[in-house]
C-alpha cells in the first residue's frame, strides 16, 4: 500500500508542477512583459499587435486549467479503481508518460508562437546597419569541460550496464534504447550547432542576452543527456529485477525532473530583470 501512497504523491506532483505551478511563472513573467514594456514604446515586442499577445496569453491559461481539471480527475478514478481492485499499479506505468505529452501540449504551442514571431520579427526589420557580434563562439565558453565529460561518460556507462544486464547480447528493446539515446544526443547536438554558429532566432536581442541564453540552453541539454542516461539504467533494472509497481513512480519522476532541466532552468537563469529590453524600443525617428 505504500509504493501506491507514493506514486499518487508523485504524480499529483507532477499535475500541480507542470500545469499550475510553472505556468503560472511563465504567465506572470509575460505580465511583467506587459507592464513594463508597453506596446506604445515597445512594439518590436510585438510583432503581431498587443491584443494578439493577449489572446495567447489567455488561451495557454485555459488550455493548462483544462489540463489540470483532467489530471485531478484521473487520479481520482485511478485512486478508486486501485482500491476496488479494477487496476493494479504496475498497470498504470505508462500513465505519467501520456498525462506528460499531454501536458506538454501548452509548452509545445509556446515554443512555436515564439518561433512565429521571431520569423515575423526579422520580416519587419528594417535596420539597415548591421553590428557584428563579437561573442564567444566556442562551446566551451558556455559550458565546462567537466560537465561535457560528465554527459559523456554518462552516455557509455548507459550503454554498458543496458548490455550488462542483458548478458551483453543485442536484443530489439536493447536497439531501440540506443537508437533513442543516439537520436536525443544528436538533437542536442544539432540545436547547440545551431545556437553557436546560426543566426540569431531574435534579430533585436542583445550580444549578452544571446550569451545567457546560450548557456542556459547548454545546461539544459547536457543535464536532459544525463538524466536521460540514469532513467534508462533504472528502466532497464525494473524490468531486470522484476520491480514493476515501482515503474509508475520512476516514469512520474523522470517528467518532473525534465521540466526541472528545461523550463525550470530557463525560469531560474533568465532574470527579468536584467534582460535589455531597449533593444525592443520603437525608433520614434523613423515615423517622423
Amino acid at each position: 500500500m505504500w509504493i501506491e501512497l507514493i506514486f499518487y504523491s508523485a504524480f499529483f506532483s507532477q499535475i500541480w508542477l507542470i500545469s499550475y505551478h510553472y505556468p503560472q511563472r511563465i504567465m506572470s513573467r509575460i505580465d511583467y512583459i506587459f507592464e513594463h514594456c508597453p506596446v506604445e514604446k515597445y512594439a518590436k515586442l510585438y510583432p503581431l499587435g498587443y491584443e494578439k499577445a493577449q489572446e495567447g496569453k489567455t488561451l495557454y491559461k485555459y488550455i493548462n486549467i483544462a489540463i489540470l481539471i483532467i489530471g485531478l480527475t484521473v487520479l481520482t478514478v485511478l485512486i478508486i479503481a486501485n482500491q476496488l481492485g479494477h487496476i493494479a499499479l504496475k498497470d498504470m506505468k505508462f500513465l505519467p508518460f501520456a498525462y506528460g505529452l499531454l501536458q506538454g501540449i501548452p509548452f509545445l504551442l509556446l515554443e512555436v508562437s515564439a518561433t512565429k514571431q521571431f520569423k515575423l520579427m526579422r520580416t519587419l526589420n528594417v535596420q539597415t546597419t548591421r553590428h557584428a557580434d563579437l561573442s564567444p563562439r566556442s562551446v566551451f565558453n558556455y559550458l565546462s569541460p567537466t560537465r561535457l565529460f560528465i554527459t559523456v561518460v554518462m552516455f557509455f556507462v548507459c550503454i554498458y550496464v543496458m548490455f550488462s544486464l542483458n548478458n551483453f547480447e543485442i536484443s530489439f528493446d536493447i536497439a531501440v534504447l540506443i537508437g533513442s539515446m543516439i537520436l536525443s544526443n544528436g538533437l542536442f547536438l544539432g540545436l547547440g550547432y545551431v545556437l553557436l554558429k546560426g543566426k540569431k532566432l531574435d534579430p533585436h536581442q542583445s550580444s549578452l542576452d544571446r550569451q545567457k541564453m546560450i548557456m542556459t540552453s547548454f545546461r539544459s541539454y547536457t543535464s536532459v543527456s544525463i538524466l536521460i542516461s540514469v532513467f534508462f539504467i533504472l528502466n532497464r533494472s525494473v524490468e531486470h529485477y522484476s520491480i514493476d509497481n515501482w515503474e509508475p513512480l520512476i516514469n512520474s519522476l523522470y517528467w518532473q525532473v525534465l521540466v526541472l532541466m528545461t523550463t525550470g532552468a530557463m525560469l531560474k537563469f533568465t532574470t527579468l530583470e536584467e534582460v535589455n529590453y531597449e533593444v525592443y524600443r520603437t525608433n520614434i525617428l523613423s515615423k517622423t
